[in-house]
């Protein structure tokens, strides 16, 4: 099967650009510099270009049978006026532009889009969520219901599409673990949730408290 992915440099993208390789499939990293990206994703190809804007990368992105679209600015800052803007843009921008890619493309092309939890708004207490539940009307809901409208359009050109609203990700040397220790070490920790939540707080409180003895 051929690959291609956006952000497939980054946490989730190198993992799974790997992975992808050992079970024998080719895949294609779109990246600014393949040159960088050689010695950190061995055997995988690249084409250079920068996905948040048209350009010829998008040549060759119909020929390929599964398309993983992860790219799209960190939300780990501060939310300025300025950043909110960017985090919204990148996300819009590059599905956009993967999804023009996909004119022509096969029919059984499948297009995997990354999304995010985030999509159902912060408040939602213990309530139980699937695929059916409304979005949220907070920052991150709009970013998740923008990032999918421009995924979606991939259906008229006859692409299946797939969204993955993604938890939190963990992970050693990366991912929301990477951002949060720093505040762990100075004891700033709190409860990620009750006990009947995916997190059991108590749980990840003696974790924490262990980093601070």
């Amino acid at each position: 099967m051929k690959v291609f992915i956006t952000g497939g440099t980054g946490f989730v993208g190198s993992h799974l650009t790997q992975r992808l390789l050992q079970l024998g499939h080719e895949v294609t990293v779109i990246t600014r510099s393949a040159e960088k990206c050689r010695t950190l994703l061995p055997g995988a190809a690249f084409v250079e270009g920068n996905p948040a804007r048209p350009g010829p990368w998008q040549e060759g992105v119909a020929k390929h049978d599964v398309i993983i679209n992860l790219a799209g600015r960190s939300i780990f800052t501060y939310w300025t006026g300025k950043a909110r803007r960017e985090i919204i843009d990148s996300r819009v921008s590059i599905t956009r532009n993967v999804v023009d890619a996909l004119q022509g493309a096969a029919e059984g092309t499948l297009l995997i889009s990354a999304s995010a939890i985030g999509y159902y708004g912060s408040c939602q207490d213990d309530r139980t969520l699937d695929e059916s539940s409304p979005p949220g009307d907070d920052f991150l809901a709009e970013v998740g219901k923008r990032w999918e409208a421009k995924a979606m359009r991939a259906e008229q050109t006859g692409v299946r599409v797939v969204r993955c609203r993604f938890g939190i990700i963990l992970g050693k040397y990366g991912g929301a673990i990477e951002k949060m220790i720093p505040a762990f070490r100075y004891c700033l920790e709190v409860p990620w949730g009750t006990a009947n939540s995916g997190f059991r707080g108590f749980t990840w409180k003696t974790s924490w408290a262990s980093w601070c003895s």
